[in-house]
């Protein structure tokens, strides 16, 4: 049908993933129940739960319905005019496409154009979750497609609808004109030069930069998932997003992504939580590459085990949706045990588990929680379950209340007699950075893994190989993993962990013992400074010399590096990674450099606490001899000014008559006077003498 056709101006779009029921003139696309729509007034296009045959997406539905069907949609819409609302759930390409192809059948026969069985298988593929296109996004049909479409969801929900009809005309567009230029999509969609293939291309670039964002804040890990055989497994790359707003690129690109997968095959596993859409099924999703050839029938029974369980027997079974798991065998009725709303099995695939929908009466349809159900669940079924009997922990009694405060934990591998190792799915988990987390968490008393949100990061321990045994230290402890028994491998390896642990005691015991004579020192000094070096313990520098000898003998004695080196090279080796591990070396370094550091500030303290004594002496001995001089100077020109002893003794005895009484006592009060004046010139001049000599030394010192 062509885009400027007039059945396109009176067709009302609506975005709606919770309708159900299809009102008279209305077609739902990939909503509601295809098996009910003889009780609607609309069609339900919906090929999720199809009882009476199996297909891809809605697009193959409506073009292999049977006459029957057919006949019934024809007898709601006989035609396109009758068409007046149309409910979709996203701008998926199968929406696109099953739109178009729903609308050419009901054209009159011989007008509509003829089908591109192509397109219908690539589109088909696409919606059960096959990728077809390779690495380049830019050149998929589908992801062009789906870029578009998402890059016209609203960021917040909105009641104005105009968006809707906007961004699917120009989906049908993009998918009409790639349609008629590319007949074979697979291989590679070619430029266009329209505007609708420009706005998708640039939306694509946008997704994957949402995507590296996302990444940044993702949990990843390695996972054991069962192959399609169900007897063996394969190890996968798993990534787990809490996503806020919805990509249509997201899981193409996680699939395609070999730079941040450890197996470089791209992300095998894709689980997404998005609380904002809670209740709709599609808030919590698991899916897998299917072409992998993996599965989640495992994960799909526990949840519904968990499930069951959370509703304590009375899980809503009245009015049960369709589910392939719960089919009865040969007939198309569901066993009595089927819930109202089951966990999505993708027809019996079990490449996509999604979350029930909302019950009929509002409630959600599930009550498990992504963070304690979901994750634990997946963790239990694709790395747990494989642990035992082949990881078992190995006690080692020569352990006991030697471990130096550090955890030591020991596993080996058990492997079954004439048992092949090369079908033992954990020899395929020993090399990945998922088992050396895990190994890391057991030595680790603070952490209990229940799910991948519990595994340690990657850069709180260092992982290495000692021959065949595994090392995993961390600042908490060590985990050695003995690929095969050899025993006197693993004691030479016990004896340099326990070596290493116990220097990291004693270092720790001598920080703990001397953490507080170091406050008392910087508390001296800091007392010592804020009260101007007449305050301190510590006033003698011969005293805090003798102190510091002893604090650096007995740092260097606590951590003595050459006694942990042996005449074994992985011990040396596990020695020297564990001394780095737990910080010896350095922490050893750093606090002979502080004990220096504070040595060379109390020197100085000290050194200027005399020189400040010193100097005061100095000035008390300048204005002592300033004075004395001054003193000597001013002493014969005292004896002229007054009369001396010498006169007076004359004055007393050889005149006569003598002088009187008032010459006496004048003369005493001469001399008085003049005594009076020596102290004042000696204390004047002793405080020149102490203000120069403080004055020009400071000064000189400066200088």
């Amino acid at each position: 049908m062509p885009l400027h056709d007039n059945t396109w101006a009176h067709l009302v779009f609506e975005w709606d993933p919770q309708a159900r029921d299809a009102a008279a003139g209305t077609v739902l696309i990939g909503l509601g129940d295809s098996n009910d729509d003889r009780q609607s007034s609309g069609v339900a296009l919906n090929h999720k739960g199809y009882r009476q045959a199996q297909y891809g997406s809605v697009s193959e539905l409506i073009v292999r319905a049977d006459q029957q069907q057919w006949a019934r949609w024809r007898q709601k819409l006989p035609d396109p005019q009758h068409l007046q609302r149309v409910i979709i759930e996203d701008f998926s390409p199968d929406t696109c496409l099953a739109l178009l192809l729903f609308l050419q059948h009901l054209e009159p026969a011989g007008t509509a154009p003829p089908l591109s069985e192509p397109w219908l298988a690539y589109i088909s593929a696409w919606e059960s979750g096959i990728y077809l296109d390779g690495d380049t996004v830019e050149r998929s049909a589908a992801c062009l497609l789906s870029a578009l479409g998402h890059a016209y969801l609203p960021e917040h929900t909105s009641t104005n609808n105009s968006w809707v009809r906007e961004g699917l005309i120009n989906c049908l567009a993009l998918l009409a004109a790639m349609m008629e230029a590319n007949p074979q999509p697979t291989a590679g969609i070619e430029p266009l030069h329209t505007r609708q293939y420009s706005q998708a291309v640039a939306s694509l670039g946008y997704e994957r930069q949402l995507y590296r964002q996302v990444l940044q804040r993702a949990l990843t890990c390695q996972l054991l998932v069962d192959l399609a055989d169900g007897r063996r497994q394969t190890v996968v790359d798993a990534l787990f997003i809490n996503e806020a707003s919805p990509s249509g690129m997201l899981k193409i690109l996680a699939r395609t992504d070999r730079q941040h997968t450890w197996t470089r095959n791209g992300f095998g596993l894709l689980a997404i939580y998005r609380p904002q859409e809670a209740g709709s099924g599609n808030d919590m999703v698991v899916s897998l590459d299917p072409v992998q050839g993996t599965r989640l029938d495992a994960l799909w029974h526990r949840l519904e085990q968990r499930e069951n369980d959370a509703w304590h027997g009375l899980r809503p079974r009245e009015t049960p949706r369709f589910l392939e798991s719960y089919r009865l065998p040969g007939s198309h009725q569901l066993r009595p045990e089927a819930p109202t709303q089951p966990w999505y099995d993708d027809q019996g695939r079990h490449t996509l588990i999604a979350a029930p929908k909302r019950l009929p009466t509002g409630e959600p349809g599930t009550r498990l929680d992504w963070h304690n159900d979901i994750l634990p669940a997946v963790w239990e079924c694709y790395f747990s379950r494989y642990l035992p009997p082949a990881i078992v922990p190995f006690s080692v009694p020569a352990l006991a209340g030697r471990t130096g405060g550090k955890s030591i934990r020991v596993f080996r591998h058990h492997q079954a007699a004439l048992a092949d190792p090369s079908i033992d799915p954990m020899m395929r988990m020993i090399d990945t950075p998922t088992f050396h987390a895990w190994l890391a968490a057991n030595s680790n008393p603070a952490l209990v893994v229940k799910s991948p949100a519990d595994l340690p990061a990657a850069d709180s321990y260092h992982s290495a190989w000692y021959g065949d045994i595994l090392a995993v230290s961390h600042r908490h402890g060590v985990t050695l993993y003995c690929r095969q028994d050899d025993q006197a491998q693993l004691d030479i390896l016990l004896g340099a962990t326990v070596a290493v642990a116990d220097a990291s005691q004693a270092y720790d015991s001598f920080l703990t013992r001397s953490s507080q004579q170091l406050d008392d020192w910087l508390n001296d000094l800091l007392e010592s400074q804020q009260s101007g070096y007449r305050q301190g313990k510590i006033r003698h520098l011969s005293q805090w010399t003798e102190m510091i000898l002893h604090t650096k003998a007995q740092a260097l004695k606590a951590v003595n590096h050459s006694s942990l080196l042996g005449s074994d090279a992985l011990h040396n080796r596990l020695t020297e990674n564990l001394s780095c591990q737990w910080g010896l070396s350095e922490q050893r370094r750093a606090l002979i450099e502080q004990i220096d550091r504070l040595d060379e500030l109390m020197r100085q303290a000290i050194a200027k606490r005399q020189e400040k004594r010193q100097r005061v002496y100095g000035a008390l001995f300048s204005a002592l001899g300033l004075g004395v001089a001054a003193n000597h100077i001013w002493q014969p020109i005292k004896e002229i000014k007054t009369v001396n002893l010498y006169e007076w003794q004359l004055m007393m005895f050889k005149e006569n008559p003598g002088p009187s009484l008032e010459d006496m006592q004048a003369i005493a009060a001469d001399a008085a006077q003049y005594e009076i004046y020596t102290l004042v010139i000696l204390l004047v001049f002793g405080f020149i003498g102490f203000v120069l000599f403080w004055f020009f030394d400071v000064s000189a010192k400066e200088e």
